[in-house]
């Protein structure tokens, strides 16, 4: 639903004003399609999806976490100091294209971008809207005796954040779905950072996908018992799984708690982890998609395109 919205309004702001009336509907039409299209293959997996699965089966498994680490980070920064369209796009098909060449299938990914993306959309627009107490720009609506505008510099700077933003998100994504939760642990741990950070970092994550699991089984038996059959019932529905959603995860955490201390949790998590050296293939992928990158950025400078 986010990333429907979000992008029929992207086409509101990119189109209007802009082309003709036939070519801005189809420019709308299309985009809210696609939208649609993505939300709908995105969820077609019928579960929550649990980034650590795909990262432990991904053909990136044998490569270095601190390389994927370093190499990620050090696209994040550049996508997002370059300040470019171009270089952010470049970076995020750049990122996708290694994930998914890593093994992992293409509506998984659909499935952890469509939340991030639908924030994006939606928080981008935040920019290209501007409330002025005259009309402006080549959109212009009247709310409360003030305009609300889209003016050019600001539809310009809404796609720039939404470009830098998702090349960021494509780093993200390509680390998360590569590196299980565990070398991450241990490349932190070489690095000196402090080890409650670490133990706090790996609970949240991990409590994340318990509460999501749980969420995801609640709606799953509200399903089975028709609770959405109607607009009104799914309502109820879903006011009655946020009641029972805070004590069902209690009790899943305590219930992980109580495992892990049968096990010997002293305080301290520990995961067996092998050494991964930086091959020559690895350093040649991360140089040659910087490089990429930095080429895109400088044609961009020279005014190639």
């Amino acid at each position: 639903m986010l990333i429907t919205i979000g992008a029929a309004l992207l086409g509101l702001v990119l189109f209007w004003g802009r082309v003709s009336p036939a070519l801005f509907w189809c420019g709308e039409i299309v985009l809210t399609a696609a939208g649609v299209l993505m939300a709908r293959c995105a969820h077609s997996h019928g579960g929550m999806l649990a980034m650590d699965v795909c990262a432990n089966r991904s053909r990136l498994l044998s490569w270095n976490a601190g390389g994927k680490l370093l190499f990620a980070l050090g696209m994040l920064f550049f996508s997002i100091s370059a300040d470019s369209v171009a270089v952010g796009l470049a970076v995020f098909v750049i990122m996708t294209v290694l994930a998914l060449a890593g093994g992992v299938r293409f509506h998984e990914y659909l499935s952890c971008l469509s939340l991030p993306l639908g924030f994006l959309l939606l928080g981008s627009l935040t920019v290209a809207f501007q409330l002025l107490d005259t009309p402006a720009g080549s959109f212009h609506l009247p709310v409360f005796g003030m305009y609300l505008t889209v003016t050019e510099q600001n539809r310009w700077d809404a796609v720039l954040v939404l470009c830098k933003a998702i090349g960021a998100v494509g780093c993200l994504l390509f680390l998360s779905l590569s590196t299980p939760m565990g070398e991450l642990i241990a490349v932190f741990r070489k690095i000196k950072v402090p080890a409650v950070v670490v133990e706090l970092m790996y609970l949240i994550y991990r409590y994340i996908f318990i509460l999501l699991d749980a969420a995801f089984a609640m709606q799953q038996a509200a399903e089975s018992r028709l609770g959405y059959r109607t607009m009104k019932t799914g309502f109820r529905t879903y006011s009655r799984i946020a009641a029972n959603l805070l004590a069902v995860s209690f009790k899943r955490a305590s219930e992980n708690f109580d495992a892990m201390e049968s096990r010997c949790y002293d305080g301290e998590i520990r995961f067996l982890t092998r050494k991964k050296p930086v091959t020559m293939a690895q350093m040649g992928c991360y140089l040659g998609c910087a490089g990429l990158a930095a080429g895109i950025f400088l044609l961009e400078r020279m005014g190639g395109f």
